[in-house]
């Protein structure tokens, strides 16, 4: 009977022993493609971004992002921002990293071929985001809390392409901003007179971001 069960002990040892476990499976950078990869190189450029966010610059559903970034989550590529966004792991950076560095030439360039079957080489030029900020700074009439929120937001906007950011409360912009909290207020209540901004409050937090025709203006002007 012991000789028994010492048999059944070592069976069960293998069978448990060779199970993959989930650090074998998340090591791979060749797991991670399609819709993963493109929602972390939306996030690798901002400093966080909601769900809404993520499916704004994809074009992806809310729900198939919810579920990506819930995946992304267990697979420790992504990780919560607090609780209103997401943020690139350290390995979700080396993953798109790699996935980057593999398609470099299909991102910033297209290869054509012409009629005498030469190939020829285009470089793509990637969307710019600059703006010329110096058409609202000039102003006499703007002062300097009015024009640093500004710079704040335009900046952001160059940087990841979207005109707004969230903040928690007044005193988490004023953090990142560094405008004064006695000063934050008069500056945004005039910016938003200007039609330079707009304030919003929903469930990820105090929205504040560039009008539209604000930042076409700064385009053409």
């Amino acid at each position: 009977m012991p000789e028994k069960k010492k048999y059944q002990d070592k069976n069960h040892f293998k069978i448990t022993s060779s199970t993959p476990t989930p650090t074998n499976f998340i090591s791979n950078p060749c797991k991670f493609r399609g819709k993963t990869i493109d929602i972390l190189g939306v996030i690798s450029n901002s400093g966080g971004m909601t769900t809404r966010e993520i499916a704004d610059q994809t074009g992806m559903p809310i729900k198939t992002v919810n579920v990506y970034c819930w995946l992304g989550e267990k697979r420790g590529i992504l990780e919560r921002k607090e609780r209103w966004g997401w943020i690139a792991t350290s390995f979700g950076l080396f993953i798109l990293s790699i996935n980057n560095n593999n398609d470099k030439s299909n991102i910033n360039k297209v290869l054509i071929k012409d009629k005498s079957s030469i190939n020829h080489l285009y470089t793509v030029p990637k969307e710019s985001h600059q703006l010329n900020l110096s058409i609202f700074t000039s102003r006499s009439d703007i002062a300097d809390p009015e024009r640093v929120v500004v710079e704040v937001l335009v900046g952001h906007y160059e940087r990841t392409g979207e005109k707004y950011r969230y903040f928690r409360d007044l005193y988490h912009f004023c953090d990142e901003t560094g405008v004064s909290a006695v000063d934050a207020p008069t500056a945004i209540a005039r910016l938003k007179e200007e039609g330079c901004i707009y304030t919003r409050k929903d469930e990820f937090g105090w929205k504040i971001g560039l009008k539209v025709g604000f930042v076409e203006r700064l385009k053409f002007c």
